[in-house]
C-alpha cells in the first residue's frame, strides 16, 4: 500500500488512542480489530519505505476493504494539495510535501459514531474510559460492539455500567434504530447528497449536536464545516490570531480559500505539532 504515511494517518486525531485500535510509536505500527461474520480479526499495519504493510490472518479480500476505509484511501487529496501548495508562504506547503489529510476512522461509521457521542462535553480521559468499557463489556476478542449488542443494553446498565451518563437514551435509541434497519448509516455516506443534506440527516439524531455533526462530517471525508470546539478555537487563536480568541465567523473566513477543504487546513493546521514532535500527540 504505496503513498501512505501511517503515522500521519494514525495520529491525525484521537481514534488512535481509543480501543480497538493501538499505535506503537517505537515500532511505528497500527492494529486494530474488526468484526467479520461476528468474529473478531486483528489487523496490523505497519509502516514501510514509500507505504503500509498489512498483517492479517482473515482473507485479503474481507480485509482490503476495512483497511481502505480505516486510512481514508478513497479520498481524492490532489485538489487539496494544490491549494496548500499555493499558500505556501502562509504555512500551508507542509500539508502538500508530506500529502496529509487522510483521516483515520474506525472499521465501521457505527463505530465512528458511537465514539463522536462519547467526546460530545467531556474530557479525553472519559471518553477513553467509555469506550474501553463498552469494549469490555462485548468480549468478542477485542472489537467493538456492534449496534445489535448495544441496542440490547437496557439503558439504566448503560448508565450504571459503562457509565455514559447523559448519553445513555441516546446511545440506546440510536443502536436501536441501527440495528432495526430504520436507520441506514448508508445514507450519510452517499456521494450525491450535499454536506448540507448529511448535516441535516446526522442532527436528526439525537444527541448528536452541531458539534458532533461537525465532527462526524470530516470523518466523511466532507470538509467543508470546521468543527470547531473549545480545544481547537484556543489552538487556532495561539497559532493565528496572536492569542486573541476570535469570533467563528473569523476563523471561518481564514480558511474560506481552501473551499471545501477548509474544514481539513483547519484542522491539520491546529493538529501540525502533534506531527512534528514539538508538543504531545492529543490535548
Amino acid at each position: 500500500m504505496s503513498g501512505v504515511d501511517l503515522g500521519l494517518v494514525a495520529r491525525s486525531h484521537g481514534w488512535y488512542d481509543l480501543p480497538p485500535f493501538a499505535w506503537d510509536e517505537g515500532r511505528r505500527r497500527l492494529s486494530f480489530v474488526f468484526l467479520l461474520g461476528g468474529a473478531a480479526v486483528p489487523v496490523l499495519l505497519t509502516s514501510r519505505p514509500g507505504g503500509v504493510g498489512v498483517s492479517s490472518s482473515a482473507p485479503s479480500t474481507a480485509v482490503k476493504p476495512v483497511v481502505a476505509r480505516v486510512l481514508d484511501l478513497g479520498t481524492d487529496l490532489a485538489p487539496f494539495h494544490a491549494l496548500c501548495a499555493a499558500r505556501r508562504e502562509d504555512g500551508f506547503g507542509w500539508m502538500a510535501d508530506r500529502l496529509a489529510g487522510r483521516i483515520l476512522r474506525a472499521p465501521t461509521l457505527f463505530e465512528d459514531a458511537v465514539k463522536v457521542l462519547c467526546t460530545t462535553n467531556c474530557s479525553w480521559s472519559l471518553t477513553k474510559a467509555m469506550v474501553a468499557r463498552m469494549v469490555a463489556a462485548f468480549e468478542r476478542g477485542g472489537a467493538f460492539p456492534d449496534a445489535a449488542f448495544l441496542a440490547s443494553l437496557p439503558e439504566r446498565r448503560l448508565r450504571e455500567e459503562l457509565k455514559v451518563g447523559y448519553r445513555a437514551p441516546f446511545l440506546h435509541d440510536f443502536a436501536a434504530r441501527v440495528a432495526s434497519g430504520d436507520l441506514d448509516l448508508a445514507g450519510w455516506e452517499d456521494p450525491s447528497r450535499s454536506d448540507t443534506e448529511v448535516m441535516e440527516l446526522i442532527r436528526a439524531e439525537k444527541g448528536f449536536g452541531p458539534y458532533a455533526a461537525e465532527t462526524l462530517l470530516r470523518l466523511l471525508g466532507r470538509h467543508g464545516h470546521l468543527g470547531l470546539d473549545s480545544w481547537s478555537r484556543k489552538k487556532v487563536a495561539e497559532l493565528r490570531f496572536k492569542g486573541r480568541p476570535g469570533k467563528d465567523a473569523r476563523v471561518a473566513r481564514f480558511y474560506a480559500p481552501f473551499g471545501g477543504y477548509a474544514g481539513l487546513a483547519f484542522w491539520l493546521d491546529v493538529t501540525r505539532d502533534w506531527h512534528d514532535g514539538r508538543d504531545r500527540l492529543w490535548p
